[in-house]
């Protein structure tokens, strides 16, 4: 849960500008991320590469509960009845 939230707070600022490039139709892919990572700081503020991070947040604390959850009690089934 909570290390969920914390990966997408320190990835977030990274991800806005991956998302902008994979949403532009008139960029070119290669060697347009770093252009774009700048030009949202120096256009709307280092803040601005955070937009998105409450849903996000939101988000990421059931999805990776329920991902540990998963994890373990496929360990233990296979403990149990695969690898006894």
């Amino acid at each position: 849960g909570f290390a969920g939230m914390l990966g997408w707070t320190a990835a977030m600022p990274f991800d806005v500008p991956k998302t902008n490039v994979q949403a532009s139709w008139d960029s070119r892919v290669v060697g347009s991320y770093f252009p774009e990572l700048i030009r949202i700081a120096k256009e709307r503020g280092p803040l601005a590469l955070y937009t998105g991070l409450i849903p996000t947040i939101a988000r990421a604390f059931p999805a990776n509960a329920a991902l540990f959850l998963g994890v373990e009690m496929g360990k233990k089934f296979f403990d149990k009845w695969v690898w006894p």
